[in-house]
């Protein structure tokens, strides 16, 4: 892959004259919105393009998650209220990952088993309930219908400095569109080349309205390039946010406690509580066989086995050695060579399969919704949020 060459151009010109080029062919252009600041930075540059073409107001799609950090979602109310905004505020009632709850890795927001008052938030009463559970669903041709030749466009605020898997993906689609999904909608990506530098830049030279959140993290400390407001239970990257938010928010912290078993457990004691506990006198295979396998809920025992007996086999295809401890054996496919590799990986379930890549989507599959609640139905494919 070539290296990335600046330009010297401005990217928030580029990003809107993309958006315009989609507007002034009469693609219907639905924005992702999360209340997070590149979906901020987003929504902003298709308002300015959507009116440069006269294309106005830009319609923007919402999935209300329940539980967000305080600031979030009265951000979504205040953007709604825009002039220039058609707000789909919609509520799903879908499986979301909680990783800091090992033998129940699913809640589902607004849970209709629950009273509303166990919730940590009602939604507004305009909100629209939905029964789709993948957010790359929410987007789609009946929701927001086009004419015969017109595209439907999902414009998302992927952006490649935030991953190098995303910036492959750039790279394989030779451009900011990629090919159109199974329901027919193309995913645009205009703000695919700007930094944490440029979205902040942006948001203060225009004067734009963001989630209070992140000024309340940037006080307390947190970096620029760690400003994220995401799920705080999906991953174990938000760990280190949960001490900081039960401090700053104590009665919501307090509600998402009731809601969510596990939460205060991993604000204590931070990334321990979702890594294995290897005892220092044991080996990574003796703390894969504990932790995965012999200590851990059923649904985490069947899937650590499976993935565990197809790295061992595929290891034995290539080697007389058994399979090393630590560093990881590099003729193994993935990135599971090593016991320490398997046991990190395969300590949580990995539902989604985001740890064991390829190996374990073949040996295990996704944790469908099925399994932990009867008539909760499956992801449908790739399972997103």
């Amino acid at each position: 892959m070539s290296r990335r060459i600046p330009t010297g151009q401005d990217v928030y010109k580029e990003a809107v004259q993309r958006m315009r080029v989609l507007y002034a062919e009469d693609a219907r252009v639905v924005v992702s919105f999360s209340g997070g600041k590149d979906s901020t930075v987003l929504l902003n540059v298709c308002a300015e393009a959507a009116e440069a073409e006269g294309r106005g107001p830009v319609e923007v799609m919402a999935q209300d998650e329940e539980v967000a950090y305080p600031g979030t979602y009265e951000f979504w109310e205040r953007t709604a209220a825009r002039p220039d905004v058609d707000f789909n505020w919609l509520v799903c009632g879908q499986p979301m990952v909680n990783l800091f709850n090992r033998p129940q890795p699913y809640w589902w927001t607004f849970d209709s088993r629950l009273q509303p008052s166990e919730w940590v938030r009602e939604p507004p009463e305009w909100a629209t309930w939905v029964r789709d559970i993948n957010i790359e669903a929410l987007t789609n041709p009946t929701r927001f219908p086009v004419q015969e030749g017109q595209r439907l466009i999902a414009a998302i605020g992927l952006r490649t400095s935030e991953s190098r898997g995303r910036m492959y993906g750039i790279h394989s689609s030779k451009g900011y569109l990629t090919k159109p999904n199974r329901l027919g909608v193309t995913n645009a990506r205009p703000v695919y080349d700007w930094s944490d530098g440029d979205v902040w830049k942006a948001i203060l030279d225009h004067g734009w309205d963001y989630n209070e959140a992140y000024d309340v993290f940037a006080r307390m400390g947190v970096k620029k390039t760690e400003l994220r407001i995401g799920p705080p239970t999906m991953t174990a990257e938000a760990v280190d946010k949960l001490d900081l938010a039960w401090r700053a928010w104590p009665q919501w912290f307090d509600k998402v406690c009731k809601r969510l078993p596990g939460i205060r457990t991993a604000a204590l004691y931070g990334k321990r509580a979702v890594l294995p506990d290897r005892r220092s006198s044991e080996s990574w295979e003796a703390c894969f066989q504990r932790t995965c396998i012999h200590d851990s809920p059923e649904w985490i025992q069947r899937r650590a086995k499976k993935v565990r007996d197809v790295v061992l086999h595929l290891h034995a295809r290539h080697a007389t050695a058994p399979l090393p401890e630590v560093s990881p054996c590099h003729t193994c496919p993935g990135n599971l060579g090593s016991w320490k590799r398997l046991t990190l990986a395969l300590y949580s379930g990995d539902p989604f399969c985001t740890k064991t890549g390829s190996t374990g989507r073949q040996a295990i599959g996704f944790v469908e919704p099925e399994q932990f609640r009867d008539g909760a139905g499956t992801w449908g494919g790739t399972p997103t949020w």
